[in-house]
C-alpha cells in the first residue's frame, strides 16, 4: 500500500522536484566555494614576488586576460602619451603613459594618474626597472569621446599607441606600473591594480556564507521532503480502503412501506 502510494504519479512528480532542488542547491554551493578558492588563489599570486617579464610572456604573446603575476621589465623610455578623461578615486584626470624599449619589444606602461594633462612628470631618462601587472588591451568602448590632441590616445591598445608613435614592435596589452627604479623626484600617482582590475566584488567570507547558505537550503529541502512523505504515509494509513463488495458504494436504503387507509 505504502509503496503504491509513494509511486503514484503525483508523488513521483514531488520526488523529482525535491531531488532537482537538492542537486541545484549543492551545485550552487560548490560553485560559490570554487569562486572563493579561485579568488584566494589569484590574490596569493598577485601578492607574490615579481618575476622577469620575459619569463611570463614574449613580445608575440596574445594577452586576453589580466595577468595576476607581478613582473619586472628593464629598458629605457621612448615616448610619452596621455589618456585623457580617466577617473581615479572619483576624480577626473588623465593617465600618464610611456613606451619602454625592453630590447625584446616595446612595452606600453601605464605610469600613473595625474589631475590634469598639463602636470605630467617626465619619465626617468636612461635605464629604468619597472614593476607591475600585465593587462589586456583596452577596447574602444573604454575610450573617451572627446577630440584627441597630439600625444593623446583614447584607450590603451597596441593599435592606438602604434598610430600615435609609429612603433610596430609593441607587446600586446600594457603594464599597470606599481614601482619604478630609480625613483624619480616627481611621478604620477600609481593606479591601484585592484581598482583597475578587481579580482572580485565581494569579500571571501561572503562567498563562504553563500556556499553554506546553499547547502543549508539543500538540507532544508531534504528535511521538508522527509516530513512531507511521512505525513502523506500517515494520512494514507488512516484512510480505509473500500472492501471488494463496496467498490460500487453503499447500497441504497430500502424505502419504508406506504400506509394504506
Amino acid at each position: 500500500m505504502v509503496r503504491t502510494f509513494l509511486l503514484s504519479p503525483r508523488w513521483l512528480a514531488l520526488h523529482a522536484v525535491a531531488v532537482g532542488l537538492v542537486v541545484a542547491f549543492v551545485v550552487l554551493g560548490w560553485w560559490q566555494l570554487d569562486a572563493y578558492r579561485t579568488s584566494e588563489q589569484r590574490h596569493d599570486v598577485r601578492d607574490s614576488d615579481p618575476i622577469p617579464l620575459t619569463e611570463l610572456i614574449g613580445p608575440d604573446a596574445a594577452i586576453d586576460r589580466p595577468v595576476d603575476q607581478p613582473v619586472t621589465a628593464n629598458g629605457s623610455y621612448l615616448d610619452e602619451l596621455v589618456v585623457p578623461a580617466r577617473v581615479d578615486d572619483g576624480v577626473l584626470g588623465a593617465y600618464a603613459v610611456g613606451t619602454l624599449d625592453t630590447g625584446d619589444g616595446v612595452l606600453i606602461v601605464l605610469r600613473g594618474w595625474v589631475p590634469t594633462a598639463d602636470e605630467i612628470p617626465a619619465p626617468p631618462s636612461g635605464q629604468v626597472a619597472v614593476t607591475g601587472y600585465v593587462m589586456p588591451a583596452e577596447t574602444p568602448a573604454q575610450a573617451t569621446g572627446r577630440n584627441l590632441a597630439a600625444g593623446e590616445v583614447g584607450h590603451l591598445a597596441p593599435d592606438t599607441v602604434a598610430a600615435a608613435t609609429g612603433r610596430n614592435d609593441l607587446y600586446d596589452g600594457f603594464l599597470v606600473m606599481t614601482d619604478e627604479q630609480p625613483t624619480p623626484s616627481a611621478a604620477p600617482e600609481p593606479v591601484d591594480v585592484d581598482e583597475y582590475s578587481p579580482i572580485r566584488n565581494v569579500g571571501p567570507w561572503q562567498n563562504l556564507s553563500y556556499w553554506a547558505q546553499w547547502w543549508v537550503f539543500a538540507g532544508a529541502v531534504i528535511v521538508f521532503w522527509i516530513s512531507f512523505v511521512r505525513t502523506g504515509i500517515k494520512r494514507s494509513r488512516r484512510t480505509p480502503e473500500p472492501a471488494p463488495d463496496d467498490q460500487h458504494g453503499p447500497l441504497p436504503r430500502p424505502s419504508a412501506p406506504r400506509r394504506t387507509t
